[in-house]
């Protein structure tokens, strides 16, 4: 699943899009409307939602990593673990 879906599909008002998702503000400002029912999140809400998304292979590596130092773990490299 693209980061674009897991940001915008928390969205209440999020409808849908058809194709693949937008790569860049332009795109995505074209195509926002049809998207969403009422306000729109910007593009630099949207982007940086995206950036905070960490892939699940570098949270398993890092939650690996701490395992083996003695660290304490956070919730999300701790549910890369069990799940």
């Amino acid at each position: 699943m693209a980061k674009f879906d897991i940001v915008v599909q928390k969205r209440n008002n999020f409808k849908g899009y058809t194709g693949e998702p937008p790569i860049d503000e332009a795109e995505y400002n074209s195509r926002k409307d049809e998207m969403f029912d009422g306000e729109a999140p910007t593009w630099t809400e949207v982007k940086s939602e995206m950036d905070n998304i960490i892939d699940p292979e570098t949270l398993k590596a890092n939650a690996k990593a701490k395992l083996i130092a003695g660290e304490p773990l956070t919730e999300a490299e701790a549910d890369t673990l069990v799940i």
